[in-house]
């Protein structure tokens, strides 16, 4: 249980839109509370979350493209708050602190979906962080998570040996999931 110290407290908020009234209550009463480790977010997440805590933002808006609106929104959860920020788009993922910042592009991949692919993203996340990889070859993982997902003609989630070949067909640095690959 955190509040004991122990574990580690990852949180996917999903779409916060339709309770934008509770987000306030949501910033105070957890997100600022030091008991979130990772906040996972998409890119409205991101920047709905930040124009509560950056008034700024909403210039923003007006200046940067979307992506890169989400990456500032990223930053400034991360100066706001004590948890590690995982941003996952469909350009890049990234995980932000205060001290660092680690993107990976996305796949380049033909979607067949776009429903679940967060979750399938939070899942490889997730595991990778399980595994102690790097948070450059966790993210990778995520991302490929996420595309072997979305590119499914089922819509069936990869398996260890389905991600491993889309890894290496798409030649990547398979270094990283070494210790990924060897959970039995």
């Amino acid at each position: 249980m955190k509040t004991s110290g122990k574990g580690m407290t990852y949180y996917d908020t999903a779409d916060p839109t339709p309770n934008r009234e509770r987000i306030p209550e949501l910033m105070e009463n957890v997100l600022k509370t030091g008991v979130v480790d990772v906040l996972s977010v998409n890119e409205n997440e991101a920047v709905t979350y930040a124009s509560f805590l950056d008034e700024g933002i909403h210039k923003k808006m007006q200046e940067l493209g979307h992506e890169e609106l989400a990456l500032d929104s990223a930053r400034i959860l991360a100066r706001k708050l004590s948890a590690r920020i995982d941003l996952h788009t469909t350009a890049f993922s990234a995980t932000v602190t205060k001290k660092s910042e680690i993107l990976i592009p996305a796949f380049k991949v033909k979607a067949l979906r776009a429903t679940g692919a967060g979750d399938a993203w939070n899942a490889g996340n997730i595991l990778g962080d399980a595994n102690g990889l790097s948070d450059s070859c966790r993210m990778a993982l995520a991302n490929a998570v996420s595309a072997c997902y979305i590119t499914d003609s089922k819509g069936s989630h990869p398996t260890r040996k389905e991600l491993a070949h889309f890894l290496e067909n798409r030649n990547s640095d398979m270094s990283c999931f070494v210790s990924w690959q060897s959970i039995n």
